[in-house]
């Protein structure tokens, strides 16, 4: 008895309520002929197989911001959504939207893959690079780290996850990178 109201208790004071929102949507399309593959500082650009790419990473896909508000009021989380983090998102770590320019930075997913985008709003310019650590490598790379013992808890913020910025500054480099150049407009399809 004691055990469901502790478990009542807790449901009503520590809830967090969160509300979605859209807060924009693009249309992509990326050109097969301009994806160039990195693998651990080999450019791969003329062996590689461009339309297996494109089918796996989408050539042509709809990226959704949203904005989740958390409460306590204030709290706030931007979320990407497409082709490959479309069920809940992925955790957005850096969103910065000028009139000129939107980038996007996720952090690094619990599959250890992330994604950047810079996009220019007036012509639809984007270069999109999908990056993807191996988990063994990059657990050992942490590990052997020239910080440290205490690299693990640092690389982490306070929700665990992992910034692009973080692992550069660690100098831990991905397994493999995926450069993408195209055009995504904002609500409008291509």
């Amino acid at each position: 008895m004691n055990i469901i109201i502790l478990l009542i208790s807790l449901f009503f004071f520590h809830e967090v309520i969160a509300s979605s929102s859209q807060v924009l949507k693009l249309s992509c399309k990326y050109n097969p002929t301009l994806i160039t593959k990195e693998q651990q500082d080999i450019e791969l650009s003329e062996n590689i197989d461009r339309l297996k790419i494109c089918k796996s990473f989408r050539c042509k896909d709809t990226v959704e911001i949203i904005k989740k508000d958390l409460q306590p009021k204030g709290q706030e989380e931007y979320l990407l959504r497409n082709s490959w983090f479309n069920h809940q998102g992925i955790l957005i770590d850096k969103f910065s939207k000028t009139k000129e320019k939107l980038i996007i930075n996720t952090f690094v997913s619990q599959a250890n893959y992330a994604e950047s985008y810079i996009i220019n709003r007036l012509t639809g310019k984007t270069k999109r690079t999908f990056y993807k650590f191996d988990s063994s490598k990059f657990l050992d790379a942490i590990n052997k780290s020239k910080f440290g013992k205490n690299t693990i808890s640092a690389l982490y913020n306070n929700k665990g996850k992992i910034s692009l910025k973080t692992l550069k500054l660690f100098s831990i480099e991905p397994n493999e990178t995926f450069h993408f150049e195209g055009l995504c407009l904002e609500g409008e399809e291509i």
